[in-house]
């Protein structure tokens, strides 16, 4: 039996024309009720298990620990008690962070819940896939990755990828009766299937199949970050011993020495640097959800920023996709109304989902009782998919009595192929094309032929009467003009990939200002035809490609990419995927988009819009030049308390930095490089490393002059307890100078954001409270003698700003 429906995007009103009734809402809910949600998913104990040791793992709470353990032995408790205490702040501050980060990810992971079609009480609706149970009867769709196990009731020209099960790519046919199972794609046609078996209990889960957001998958420079943080700690441990072994030889104390060995291990590892950046591309993240761009995994953040080439689409991206059939020109002697209209709607699904096709029923419907002449007494046998080489589809009706209706659409030039036609009639009907394309209007041919039909795509395909052009208007999105020249100044490229007519494209190019050099404006075959390295010249030059072949934006991709470029590609079918997963960011263009494109992009669109692609980007560039301040001020910020708790003992002095006064300094950093250089507002220059060698040395010249300053304010101290304080007051106020100095050189922005100054106002706070009040003074050990000795401690806000100036000449 030939199905005779499709699929559409909304659940019709009317009972559907279809043998299975499938589940009422009632039953499917008393099912998901006694046997669960369809989907993997680990146990929320086991992941509260695993941050809970992940934050007891910190480096900073195990050197808390053992400090206060050794103040214990030695006997000075109220000391041991307050590192103790100082736990609860720190890891807390971490804590919070993490949760932060977590949340952003969990909502994300919630709105990219797939969806699929279910007969449910007679009607198709459209459902979450975690909400399927038993018994339902699924909607299989080409792009489709199945989200549960079952046993076909009705198939069309069915083909599945197997291959996440079998390893085999080669496509199987599929019949009533068969299998299928979840985690496989849908290629080709269509089916019913009755779902046997979900979640757990299922071949392998399709959430666990489709959804590969926030994998634990690192990219290289989080691979890198962690090398470096392991070798830092590494060192770090390295110097402590020795420190330990130089003091304890010189002073015979092994508390004392082993006291300050830790608190050098606690000056001296960076170990706020993961931490600040899961959690700034989490934010962003977060940030892009709220616009309708969901990032499926945390490296693509990071990839974004570095984004300089986006291909992207015309239909539906650049233009509203929405269509108008404004004009249907039969060709020669044929009349509209006949067999035209007939063969206009045949050629189209019965129950549109296409935007083209949409609009052909639109037209057809103040005609009257066009569609349903054009289908009364006949039955859809044979359904021929898209043709990515001749871009064309088309439909093989039946009578009762075996006669027979080929109906085709597609582009013009594919659909004259399979026509009977002169080569003088071939060129007026081109050229009549070229003539409307280049007004900026989608151009399709109609063909159709009668007869006996045997299911042989080619056979059937044969000797076809054109029969016209279908002309439709598409009008361009407001603001993509807009968005292009913000995409120019910024120098990010763009490039328009199209299936339409050149003339098409070059007229919307015009139409929204994105300019092109016409010797570099092919065609798919065109450039099919020239060697690879010309083809490889042709993508770095070229801005519009018309007729591209699938392969074709794959070849495109690869080499731009082997000329240093970064690239971000869009797509929506089963033929974009692979271009998707070689591109640095593969963007999943809206809502209706495949399961595989979805599961093969990294940034999925809710909404078919530039300027959410570029949204994208520049909150790419964005984060990522927040990052750099971040990582820069926390360079800066460890310099001086490395060097004030490390040179001094070296120098036969006493250690300068105790291990309260790191925590101090721990309650500052962590709050100031987690928040205050995240700002939305900062730039939108590419960032080409987060930490490059000129920026660095910057960092540690900041940092250098910032423990001159300390170390000045300890020598005019009275006493040692005095000295002490007022070096760990300057370092405070200090803190206001690097946060301005690292958000200007980082971002290239403004240093003065309502965050920096909000961090200025808190640093002054607590420096002026570190002097003046006594409970803070007793706890972090800071007594200052006078108001003159305060007044030359906050000089030392100036020491930063001495780089600063000199950096951004």
């Amino acid at each position: 039996m030939g199905l005779s429906y499709h699929f559409p995007t909304v659940a019709p009103r009317g009972p559907m024309p279809t043998p299975f009734p499938g589940l009422s809402s009632t039953e499917a809910a008393r099912r998901r009720a006694a046997l669960g949600p369809n989907v993997v998913s680990e146990p929320r104990w086991r992941a509260w298990t695993r941050d809970v040791l992940e934050l007891l793992s910190d480096p900073m709470g195990i050197m808390l620990l053992i400090l206060a353990v050794v103040y214990w032995v030695l006997g000075e408790r109220t000391d041991a008690g307050i590192l103790l205490g100082a736990l609860v702040p720190i890891l807390g501050v971490d804590a919070l962070l993490n949760i932060r980060s977590h949340r952003a990810l969990a909502a994300l992971k919630k709105t990219l819940s797939p969806l699929c079609h279910v007969i449910r009480d007679g009607r198709i609706h459209r459902v979450p896939t975690g909400e399927i149970v038993p018994g339902d009867f699924l909607l299989l769709e080409e792009g489709q990755t199945l989200p549960a196990d079952g046993r076909l009731r009705d198939a069309q020209g069915l083909t599945l990828n197997e291959a996440p099960l079998t390893g085999e790519s080669v496509p199987v046919e599929k019949h009533a009766g068969d299998a299928f199972l979840s985690g496989t794609t849908v290629l080709t046609g269509r089916g019913v299937g009755e779902v046997e078996k979900t979640g757990a209990q299922s071949q392998i889960g399709a959430l666990a199949a489709v959804l590969k957001e926030f994998e634990s998958v690192r990219s290289p420079l989080q691979i890198a970050l962690h090398r470096v943080i392991k070798t830092a700690f590494l060192i770090a441990l390295a110097l402590a011993a020795g420190l330990f072994v130089v003091e304890f030889l010189r002073t015979g104390r092994w508390g004392e020495s082993l006291v300050l060995a830790m608190t050098l291990a606690m000056a001296a590892i960076p170990e706020e640097f993961p931490l600040v950046f899961t959690l700034y591309l989490s934010l962003a993240a977060w940030r892009l959800a709220r616009r309708g761009v969901l990032v499926k995994s945390l490296p693509a953040v990071e990839a974004l920023g570095g984004v300089d080439v986006i291909c992207t689409d015309k239909t539906g991206t650049l233009t509203e996709g929405i269509f108008q059939l404004v004009e249907a020109r039969p060709w020669g002697t044929v009349r509209v109304d006949g067999p035209f209209e007939d063969a206009l709607i045949q050629a189209c699904e019965p129950a549109p989902t296409d935007a083209l096709e949409k609009a052909v029923f639109a037209w057809a419907a103040p005609r009257g009782t066009a569609a349903a002449r054009a289908h009364a007494g006949w039955t859809l046998t044979h359904d021929y998919p898209f043709e990515t080489a001749g871009k064309h589809m088309s439909h093989v009706w039946t009578r009762a009595d075996g006669s027979g209706r080929v109906a085709m659409k597609g582009a013009v030039e594919g659909v004259l192929e399979h026509c009977a036609v002169s080569a003088a009639e071939r060129r007026e009907i081109l050229a009549a094309a070229e003539a409307e394309a280049a007004r900026g209007r989608r151009v399709l041919g109609l063909a159709a032929r009668d007869g006996r039909f045997t299911g042989e795509r080619t056979a059937d395909e044969t000797g076809l009467v054109f029969l016209g052009l279908l002309l439709f208007t598409d009008p361009v999105r407001p603001r993509v003009m807009e968005a292009i020249a913000h995409c120019r100044r910024a120098g990010i490229e763009i490039k328009m990939l199209t299936g339409d007519h050149p003339a098409t494209a070059h007229a919307i190019a015009e139409e929204i200002g994105l300019e092109h050099d016409h010797e570099w404006f092919l065609t798919g075959d065109q450039i099919a035809a020239l060697p690879p390295e010309r083809r490889a010249v042709v993508y770095e030059k070229g801005t519009l490609f018309a007729r591209l072949r699938p392969e074709q934006k794959m070849e495109l991709v690869d080499a731009l990419r082997a000329r240093g470029r970064r690239v971000a590609m869009t797509g929506d079918g089963i033929n974009d995927a692979a271009a998707l997963k070689r591109a640095d960011v593969g963007v999943s263009m809206g809502k209706d988009a495949t399961d595989v494109a979805r599961s093969t992009a990294q940034i999925v669109l809710l909404r078919n819009d530039f300027r959410g692609i570029t949204d994208a980007v520049f909150e790419g560039r964005r984060v990522m030049a927040g990052l750099r301040a971040s990582f820069g001020y926390l360079i800066a910020f460890h310099t001086p308390i490395f060097l004030l708790t490390l040179v001094p003992p070296l120098l036969g002095g006493a250690a300068l930095l105790r291990p309260i006064h790191i925590v101090l300094m721990e309650l500052i950093v962590h709050p100031l490089s987690a928040l205050v250089f995240d700002d939305p507002t900062t730039g939108d220059r590419k960032t080409l490393s987060l930490v490059d060698r000129a920026s660095a040395l910057r960092s540690l010249g900041r940092g250098v002059l910032l423990t001159l300053a300390a170390f000045g304010l300890f020598l005019i101290g009275d006493t040692p307890a005095t000295a002490r304080g007022l070096a760990v007051i300057g370092l405070v106020f200090g803190n206001i100078g690097l946060v301005f100095a690292e958000m200007r050189g980082g971002t290239g922005g403004r240093a003065l954001t309502p965050k920096t100054l909000t961090a200025a106002a808190g640093l002054m706070g607590a420096g002026v409270a570190l002097a003046l009040a006594p409970a803070p003074r007793r706890l972090f050990q800071t007594p200052v003698d006078s108001g003159t000795s305060l007044a030359l401690a906050l000089l030392a806000v100036l020491a930063p700003l001495v780089v600063w100036k000199r950096s951004t000449r």
